[in-house]
């Protein structure tokens, strides 16, 4: 079995699409991918059954692989989530296609080269990717979900693959929560927003006041200062509010997140935030013990989703 993690961007939310240094942290949720002998090629997976077209994901790993590697031998392959990256219906947004093309990648591979060489999944993964989303996005969530908590800067040309990818784990004395909010962010239409500002004089000077924080907090973090580069973290995501609102013209955080957040911030978090895109799917808190949190998000309504840090790619 090939499995591959979910992850949360805490650190570079957006900038990272623009060249921005990100930090993202693999979790434990995983999307797992088996393959057996068949007298067909057909793909089993959460959504539905597939016959190599019909499903965006699948049709874009299949033809980088048929490109890359040659045919692709007759299979049933059996592709699966975790839970918690879907509630009631809804995506929580922990990179449930990202860790789904990794995966898938990942079995495909492993069935026509006989063994895994995690640096060409990468490099196949990142350009199915690439595809599907037609070029928008970074790639942060398939490095991540290859290589698990990673220091990631974006590629200049998907061809060249030219990203940066330093590992770099919290360690597991850190409690990590998530609070479902039971709405559903749409990640591309928010980044096309941004991206449609990408020449505008005042969003890249937000831009460049958000990357400092944000290279100051990993430059703490490589320290082990996670309490310290949580204060950095905090100043790039309310300037990263201030840009969303009066620049781009789009409000990334409602009032009652801001409430939750500042719950988790009086109850010992760290810092809280809308983790990647934001847009209110899902509400991250790191600190030391946040059962208090667990308590007050609870009383709010909030599902909660236990996370701890995890490894990348893995086979089993």
């Amino acid at each position: 079995m090939i499995s591959a993690p979910g992850k949360i961007l805490w650190i570079g939310s957006y900038a990272v699409v623009f060249g921005g240094l990100s930090h993202v942290i693999a979790i434990n949720k995983r999307v797992k991918c088996e393959a057996y002998p068949s007298d067909k090629l057909v793909f089993e997976t959460t959504y539905g059954t597939f016959y190599g077209n019909g499903n965006e994901l699948i049709e874009s790993v299949v033809n980088v692989i048929k490109e890359h590697l040659g045919e692709i031998p007759r299979l049933k392959i059996r592709l699966f989530n975790d839970e918690d990256f879907q509630i009631n219906g809804k995506k929580t947004g922990l990179g449930s296609s990202s860790a789904a093309t990794v995966a898938l990648v990942g079995c495909l591979y492993k069935q026509i080269r006989g063994k895994l060489n995690v640096d060409e999944v990468h490099s196949l993964a990142q350009e199915a990717n690439f595809v599907r989303q037609k070029g928008i996005g970074s790639g942060f969530d398939i490095a991540a979900a290859v290589y698990g908590s990673i220091i990631y800067r974006r590629f200049t040309d998907i061809k060249k693959g030219d990203w940066k990818i330093e590992p770099l784990k919290l360690g597991n004395k850190y409690d990590l929560l998530l609070g479902f909010t039971g709405r559903s962010s749409e990640t591309v239409n928010l980044v096309k927003m941004f991206m449609e500002k990408k020449n505008d004089e005042k969003f890249n000077a937000f831009l460049k006041e958000i990357n400092i924080e944000n290279e100051t907090a990993i430059k703490l973090l490589k320290l082990g200062k996670v309490d310290e580069a949580s204060q950095h973290v905090k100043l790039a995501r309310d300037l990263l509010n201030v840009l969303a609102e009066d620049v781009v013209g789009v409000k990334l955080e409602s009032n009652e997140d801001k409430k939750l957040i500042r719950i988790a911030e009086d109850n010992c978090a760290y810092v809280s935030l809308l983790p990647g895109a934001g847009g209110g799917d899902v509400i991250f808190a790191i600190g030391e013990n946040l059962n208090e949190v667990r308590k007050k998000w609870r009383e709010k309504g909030l599902k909660l989703i236990e996370i701890k840090e995890d490894d990348g790619l893995n086979e089993t």
